[in-house]
């Protein structure tokens, strides 16, 4: 394995953990506005208490993926930057409105309803814009005109492929939330909240799966066939055997929950962590299937690399800062989310 490997899936483990906190911080926020508008007061409550001290560490960790892209592969930095400068402008804005309403909503009863709005759309649509960059990085859709870089957006919004993986992001995104969300109410022993989150996952589940496959099996107009470049690495197809037996173990656990139950923490935290483990597996097998490839068929891993010595330094200050900020992140998740007395104590209890 190269520097240049190695660096790549050290990227993808940045992206890859940012993918499970965003799925979760986004979900969250959509799933507060939805039972808000139920009169679901607990299942409400239970959302909003993550809500309160997560979204803005989740936004910080969002910054170390451009730093860690464009110190490792400046190349495919420069490119993504090109083509991306009207859809990034648009997830910013997204970022940005949401962040402001939920940092300012909390000082203000007046614009408490503004703020559950404005968070439940934009965690409704930001995971299928994030998303929207695998079809992308997937080719057929970018042209080089006169040496320059072209996003052709026409191709790009007019794609099946480009939609099925917005709605895959989309609904997996509310699937892993509404799994967190009930370990969570689990802890509070809110057993109300509890199975509204469950009766949540049991119809997210299979949707995630449907699409996810439809949207694996879809190929981008003349892109990367995924399927037939990932029959090329042996791991690639138990990478998919287990994704698929992980969602069978975790989502038979969702069914066999039976309303009105009170279940265990441990068997809450298998439910989540069968979910989770079906994400690494997908997410593993996807990244065989695309690899070498950054932007297809322009950009690689290994052209888009910085020098050697620039490459194995940048690496590591990465590494290490991520090490020396994992206690307090491990320190942060003990006190707000794995803090049985904490999640109990902040949680509102129905009227």
């Amino acid at each position: 394995m190269t520097i240049h490997i190695l660096g790549a899936w050290f990227f993808w483990l940045l992206v890859f953990v940012y993918s499970i906190l965003g799925a979760i911080d986004f979900g969250s926020s959509f799933w507060r506005w939805y039972y808000h508008l139920r009169g679901y007061v607990s299942a409400e409550s239970v959302a909003s208490t993550y809500l309160s001290p997560t979204w803005e560490l989740i936004n910080a960790f969002l910054v170390v993926v451009p730093v860690a892209l464009v110190g490792l592969f400046p190349s495919a930095a420069f490119t993504y930057g090109t083509i991306l400068a009207l859809p990034a402008t648009l997830l910013l804005i997204l970022l940005a409105l949401r962040g402001a309403y939920l940092q300012f909503g909390y000082a203000s009863k007046r614009f408490h309803k503004h703020t559950l709005l404005v968070s439940g759309l934009t965690g409704l649509l930001l995971p299928g814009m994030f998303i929207a960059l695998l079809p992308l990085s997937q080719g057929g859709y970018v042209e080089i005109v006169h040496g320059n870089d072209v996003l052709r957006l026409g191709r790009f919004f007019s794609s099946i492929s480009v939609y099925l993986f917005m709605a895959f992001g989309i609904v997996l995104s509310f699937y892993i939330s509404t799994l967190f969300l009930a370990r969570y109410a689990q802890q509070a022993k809110e057993w109300r909240a509890y199975h509204r989150f469950v009766g949540g996952a049991r119809w997210t589940g299979p949707l995630s799966l449907l699409l996810g496959v439809c949207a694996f099996f879809v190929p981008t107009p003349n892109g990367l066939h995924l399927i037939q470049n990932g029959l090329k690495n042996p791991l690639f197809e138990p990478f998919l055997i287990v994704s698929l037996i992980t969602f069978l173990l975790g989502y038979t656990g969702i069914l066999t929950n039976k309303q009105g139950e009170e279940i265990s923490s441990r068997r809450a935290l298998w439910q989540l962590g069968f979910g989770v483990a079906q994400v690494i597996a997908s997410q593993l097998a996807y990244a065989i299937a695309h690899a070498p490839y950054l932007l297809y068929p322009f950009v690689t891993i290994e052209s888009s690399a910085t020098n050697r010595s620039m490459f194995l330094s940048t690496l590591l200050v990465l590494f290490f800062g991520l090490v020396v900020l994992s206690p307090l992140l491990l320190w942060f998740r003990r006190l707000f989310i794995t803090d049985a007395e904490y999640v109990a104590t902040h949680i509102r209890e129905p009227h």
